[in-house]
């Protein structure tokens, strides 16, 4: 009897890569589901789901009557209520380090571009003038402090990068050991000491109940040296308002955004009008190479659960 698997939603147009990995025999229908309703009225009678974005809560979950696993085709599984999941039975797996170089690459792409004024300079040549002395005061890069919060793969590759420009590399984690931290050079430190001796500090957590508005007015109080943030994790870590206030208020020099808590922006969001702040559209992830292995890794994921291969699926939980 053949399986049904429902491809949630998908941003690429097609799921054409999802088929060519996922069991042959199975059924595959593909959809654009973006509310619960939709999701039950769907996934219903499906033994498996590749997700991206679509909500998959609570009441969701209790519908599913025959899901054996969820696959997120994404590093996060936020859209995901893995307690439900536990206490079902369904299995949730994800696809850790796919885009690690790329948002590396990203991070590193807004602190140059926030260092060197790039993106103001551009504006101004296309505006008809031709001044240097215009933007943030700039200092040369080497020996400047990078404070990474959080010090996972993407932190790890961020500090490589890093050192090569001559920054010298902190970070905050309280999962990672001083002993593995040496072996890149960082030294690893309170996250009071963070704020307070960085040049810049790069946002690397992840997106949990309790680091929801991380960022807010009493950290961005703490950033002694005025530093440059970057965030090229998710939008929902920083208090946006609070953000925007520390800017106006030059609690910090400029802000560097890949994600924002609403994607796309709100036309009225205040982020879009600060000359010291840079915006990419959630870009970080991408490259072609990073866009197949993550479709490939994620339909591999439900391919090698069926095959009960389950040393190759990348579980979020323990449920088998």
């Amino acid at each position: 009897m053949s399986i049904k698997i429902v491809v949630a939603d998908c941003s690429w147009g097609n799921i054409d890569v999802e088929k060519e990995y996922l069991p042959q025999n199975a059924i595959v229908e593909g959809y654009q589901l973006t509310t619960e309703g939709a999701v039950i009225e769907a996934c219903s009678d499906a033994d498996a789901i590749l997700a991206e974005y679509a909500p998959l809560s609570s009441r969701v979950l209790k519908h599913l009557k025959k899901c054996k696993i969820i696959s997120n085709t994404a590093i996060g599984f936020d859209n995901i209520d893995i307690k439900a999941a536990d206490d079902l039975g369904i299995a949730v797996a994800n696809v850790p380090g796919y885009c690690a170089h790329e948002v590396a690459d990203h991070t590193m792409s807004l602190i140059l571009s926030s260092c060197r004024n790039v993106a103001v300079y551009d504006r101004s040549v296309r505006n008809g003038e031709w001044n240097y002395e215009i933007g943030l005061e700039m200092d040369r890069l080497e020996g400047q402090v990078l404070g990474l919060a959080g010090f996972g793969r993407i932190a790890q590759f961020v500090a490589m990068r890093a050192h090569g420009f001559g920054f010298k590399v902190i970070a905050n984690d309280p999962y990672i050991s001083q002993a593995f931290a040496d072996t890149l050079n960082v030294k690893l430190v309170e996250v009071e000491e963070l704020f307070a001796e960085s040049d810049i500090i790069s946002c690397h957590i992840p997106a949990m109940k309790d680091t929801i508005g991380y960022f807010n007015r009493e950290k961005f109080d703490k950033m002694a040296k005025q530093p440059i943030f970057i965030n090229t994790s998710r939008g929902k870590l920083v208090n946006e308002e609070d953000l925007v206030e520390a800017l106006e208020n030059k609690k910090i020099r400029a802000a560097a955004l890949d994600v924002l808590i609403d994607e796309p922006p709100c036309k009225d969001n205040k982020l879009l009008n600060l000359d010291n702040v840079i915006i990419t559209p959630h870009a970080g992830f991408f490259s072609k190479t990073a866009l197949r292995e993550v479709r490939t890794r994620s339909a591999m994921n439900i391919s090698n659960f069926f095959k009960e291969e389950f040393s190759k699926v990348n579980f979020v939980n323990k449920v088998i």
